[in-house]
């Protein structure tokens, strides 16, 4: 037999043997709650028993109900799927926060060493200045290149063995020779062309005039350098002179 819903009026197909008249019934559609009519729906077949108040909805034969919770359930997993993804990513970003080091890191990944941070404060403490290069013709070596200035001490603590590296480069800034010197000797124009390389080299390691003039070296003082190369190669185009090492003066 047929029943229809007094709300939404969707017809159901009921079996007979379920029909009963006046208990309570749920419409699947609308989920209205109603009463079984006394008699079935006109031009329908006899009525017959139905469902209690305590039976699932009927179903309706022309189109099935919608499931109207879907939406909001989906909705709802959603919002929770987000919130543990939210949660998530702040403990990640707290852990990543509480394990970086102090300090940032050098290239490479490594921590800075301070030992070389140091090296490199004491190494910017000091400029080259009226630095020069010139040709000498030396009566027992040759041609001679010489390269000197002086070396400024521009902090403000006394400096110890100021030591400079030379360089003569190619066309292509390729090294051709180099040479490493403790500033703090200086040579005239006679001893660069009249002593031999060994006896050059002996006067600019000189230890008592470099410690006469190289050791607690105040700030503003000056220390003469000279460099030489014998011979050099015939590619020579540049050159370039850097401090590698200096020292503070131990205190007073």
């Amino acid at each position: 037999m047929f029943i229809s819903c007094p709300s939404c009026e969707t017809t159901f197909s009921l079996p007979d043997e379920l029909y009963r008249p006046g208990k309570k019934a749920r419409c699947s559609q609308c989920g209205t709650v109603f009463s079984m009519p006394g008699t079935p729906k006109e031009n329908s077949p006899d009525p017959a028993p139905g469902y209690g108040e305590t039976a699932p909805p009927l179903s309706a034969p022309s189109k099935p109900a919608p499931r109207k919770f879907v939406p909001a359930l989906m909705a709802l997993v959603g919002i929770l799927l987000l919130a543990m993804l939210g949660y998530g990513g702040y403990l990640v970003f707290n852990t990543f926060t509480l394990t970086l080091p102090d300090t940032v890191a050098e290239e490479g990944g490594a921590a800075p060493d301070p030992a070389r941070q140091d090296h490199e404060k004491r190494i910017n403490s000091i400029s080259l200045e009226e630095i020069r290069q010139f040709l000498v013709d030396n009566a027992t070596i040759g041609k001679v290149i010489v390269i000197q200035g002086v070396a400024v001490n521009i902090s403000d603590g006394n400096k110890d063995l100021i030591t400079i590296q030379a360089r003569i480069l190619d066309d292509a800034n390729n090294p051709l020779d180099e040479v490493q010197q403790i500033c703090g000797v200086p040579l005239t124009l006679f001893q660069l062309q009249s002593l031999t390389a060994t006896e050059l080299k002996e006067n600019l390691d000189n230890r008592i005039t470099i410690l006469t003039n190289n050791t607690n070296v105040p700030p503003g003082g000056r220390v003469p350098f000279v460099v030489f190369f014998a011979n050099p190669s015939t590619k020579m185009r540049t050159f370039e002179v850097r401090v590698i090492d200096v020292r503070d003066s131990p205190p007073q």
